[in-house]
């Protein structure tokens, strides 16, 4: 079930019966060649969707513009501050109180650390029962030939299972990561991983893989 798409009378019939929500949050980020910039937006709310469908939970709509900072040369990439995200959800998370939900999920398809940060501290400052869901913590370690990063292997995977017509997989190039003084050095490409490596099937495991770890975690 997805909020958007009820009448504010239907929320209420809902709100009668229970009073928990998923909201998801995404980016606009490159992701290399192969990827469009709405991965990370199109990704979670798959994900939010299937835990609804698991869970008869609400699911919110994505809050598309987040924090990304490693990539933000990149064109095309679109970041708020910290502060602004942070802001933006706390003023998020109380209006959903105010409407009568007294639980929300939270999940990020973007997992850099201010981005997370920023929306944990968001949560905190609302006064709002939450709980992040962090689903880059499960173990897909026998799904995948290499360690998930950023447009890598896993994420490519996904989006070939959930929104194939958006991958391009004959531009798709592995580059390595690289980190100087704890930072990430940018690519040529933006890909920090190994796409040329996924598969839809591999999408399909981690995508129930993860849907279904979720709901056991709720």
């Amino acid at each position: 079930m997805n909020l958007n798409d009820l009448s504010w009378n239907e929320v209420g019939e809902y709100l009668g019966k229970r009073s928990d929500i998923l909201l998801p949050f995404g980016s606009v980020e490159e992701h290399g060649y192969h990827l469009p910039l709405s991965t990370d937006g199109d990704i979670v709310q798959a994900i939010c969707e299937g835990v609804s469908d698991a869970t008869g939970i609400l699911a919110a709509p994505v809050v598309w513009y987040g924090v990304s900072n490693t990539t933000k040369a990149y064109a095309g990439t679109t970041m708020v501050e910290p502060e602004t995200l942070k802001a933006y959800t706390r003023d998020i998370l109380m209006a959903m109180k105010n409407s009568g939900f007294k639980k929300v999920y939270i999940t990020s398809g973007h997992y850099s650390n201010a981005h997370v940060d920023a929306i944990k501290q968001g949560a905190g400052e609302s006064g709002t029962r939450t709980e992040f869901l962090d689903f880059s913590n499960i173990d897909v370690s026998d799904i995948l030939e290499t360690k998930p990063f950023h447009a890598c292997e896993a994420e490519t995977s996904l989006m070939l299972y959930l929104c194939s017509e958006k991958v391009k997989m004959e531009e798709a190039v592995d580059e390595e990561v690289e980190l100087k003084d704890d930072q990430l050095v940018p690519t040529k490409s933006g890909v920090f991983g190994h796409p040329t490596k996924a598969t839809k099937e591999k999408g399909k495991l981690l995508f129930e893989r993860i849907v279904g770890e979720l709901s056991k975690a709720i």
